[in-house]
């Protein structure tokens, strides 16, 4: 076998791991009573508040959340009382584009049934934002995510300039290693019910 062949098999293997676990951490998570969902997003949200990069940072970018998802309403709301921008994505082609939101923004069902900015908010230039809130299926302490399989963040995040990124996820979406392939994009931290981790 050639070693284009040793790669190409490689590659595929890890396709089919990050497929077999991302159907595997859908299901667990979904299967967690929405109080659970509740306490633990809690947890993470005072976690994420007290991060030194959250307190500096003007311009936050979230998402919303969705079914059992890491709740991010508390952040945002956080985030409005202290004064800071808020952006949040929207698909537009095979792209995030990032618009302000405000407490009383209305969302729009977007693509996925996930709920978006409107048309009409004010665009956010990714280099604008300074720190951004990632969302995971699973993740690993190196900073490598599985996500819904898009590639919506991956292409959106070596967008963001400066900015510092955090996957949040329960603790029990953290594993010991995502099978990472060449177009995967690392966060630079993790933040879930129980840790603060600086990706390696």
């Amino acid at each position: 076998m050639t070693s284009d062949e040793t790669g190409h098999a490689e590659s595929l293997l890890r396709r089919r791991a990050k497929l077999a676990l991302r159907d595997r951490m859908r299901s667990v998570r979904e299967a967690l009573p929405g109080i659970a969902c509740d306490a633990r997003s809690a947890e993470i949200t005072k976690r994420l508040l007290a991060l030194v990069e959250v307190e500096r940072a003007s311009t936050v970018l979230a998402f919303a959340s969705i079914r059992n998802e890491v709740r991010t309403q508390l952040f945002m709301q956080a985030a409005w009382e202290a004064g800071k921008r808020v952006a949040l994505p929207r698909v537009v082609g095979d792209q995030l584009r990032l618009y302000a939101v405000g407490p009383e923004t209305v969302l729009v069902e977007g693509a996925f049934s996930v709920p978006e900015p409107p048309e009409t908010a004010a665009r956010v230039e990714p280099d604008e934002v300074d720190f951004a809130l990632v969302p995971a299926l699973a993740v690993d302490p190196r900073g490598y995510r599985i996500g819904y399989g898009g590639g919506y963040y991956d292409q959106l995040l070596p967008r963001l300039g400066a900015a510092c990124t955090c996957a949040v996820a329960y603790h029990f979406q953290l594993i010991a290693e995502v099978p990472n392939l060449p177009f995967d994009v690392a966060v630079d931290f993790i933040v879930t019910d129980e840790r603060v981790i600086h990706a390696e």
